[in-house]
């Protein structure tokens, strides 16, 4: 009788510490996808920032800009797992959005901000914008932006 009521112990035990030890666990991964998402976020914005200033420097056509930054998106959204998304394009004077079609949260997954309007003077600025749905912690979403990545040409 004894070693029955130690063996029940004994799995009440592990059931209360295995939960809180998955859910410590879990927590971990979950923040670390989180923080990961949250760098590529700032390393996208960063490098169509950078591709979109290389080609500002010769050519002072908006939609060769444009182009240049959906062709920079393409090839850095693998860092976010959305390989193979389409864009589509809108904005007007100037000032672009560049959306994915792939829809998280019913909100596009990724959408970069683009600002050319004082391309005489060399100025451009671009955000990006992620909605990031985890596993554990983020069920419902959460947005991930970047701060605005400005570059301006000073020859």
């Amino acid at each position: 009788m004894k070693k029955n009521k130690e063996y029940a112990q004994n799995i009440i035990e592990f059931v209360f510490v295995f939960f809180v030890t998955m859910s410590i666990f879990l927590s971990i991964i979950e923040l670390s996808l989180y923080w990961r998402a949250k760098y590529s976020v700032a390393n996208i914005a960063n490098e169509v920032s950078a591709n979109i200033q290389v080609v500002a420097q010769n050519t002072k056509s908006a939609d060769k800009i444009i182009e240049a930054a959906q062709n920079s998106l393409k090839n850095s959204v693998g860092l976010l797992n959305l390989e193979g998304s389409g864009f589509s394009l809108s904005g007007t004077n100037n000032s672009y959005q560049i959306k994915s079609n792939f829809i998280k949260n019913n909100q596009s997954a990724l959408v970069a901000f683009i600002d050319i309007r004082n391309l005489n003077n060399g100025d451009v600025c671009t955000a990006i914008a992620y909605s990031y749905s985890g596993i554990f912690l983020f069920q419902k979403g959460k947005t991930i932006t970047s701060s605005p990545s400005c570059s301006v040409q000073k020859f």
